[in-house]
């Protein structure tokens, strides 16, 4: 895995630095909260300080993050973002992809995400496969997916 992924100067890494941690922050409120309406309080729910953070540059402009948290011995992508006039341009493939690869890596068994229903076919591509019923999270229609990498 490559430190920094580039593709037309396109770099994927973990966080450095507290300006790092408020482009992402940047980053989730545009998308999350005001893009599509989730509360702050949920999309700033807490789990930051537990969680490791990339960020996603193009030319030197943060357009997108994610998050990957720990949970029993299992690893959770979560608010995977890519600003709307960058999306359809595979640079969320190529976040996901990242976070898949650093997990493989650290020998994780199993990948889990909450994707939102309308991403569900976009992490079949990689994979991924829905567990359980739809389910509502901050009012969005979500399912649970996971993918196995052992």
């Amino acid at each position: 895995m490559n430190e920094g992924n580039t593709n037309q100067s396109l770099e994927i890494r973990f966080i450095k630095n507290k300006k790092d941690f408020d482009e992402i922050f940047n980053i989730r409120h545009r998308v999350f909260v005001r893009e599509q309406n989730v509360p702050s309080s949920l999309e700033f729910d807490g789990l930051d300080g537990e969680s490791k953070h990339v960020i996603v540059k193009l030319r030197n402009e943060t357009i997108g993050c994610a998050r990957i948290r720990s949970i029993e011995g299992k690893l959770k992508l979560e608010r995977i973002a890519i600003l709307k006039e960058h999306r359809k341009k595979g640079f969320g493939t190529q976040l996901v992809e990242y976070l898949i690869e650093y997990c493989k890596q650290r020998k994780i068994k199993e990948i889990v995400i909450h994707a939102q229903y309308t991403q569900k076919h976009f992490y079949e591509g990689f994979g991924f496969q829905s567990r359980g019923a739809p389910f509502n999270e901050a009012g969005i229609k979500h399912i649970e997916m996971y993918i196995t990498t052992a």
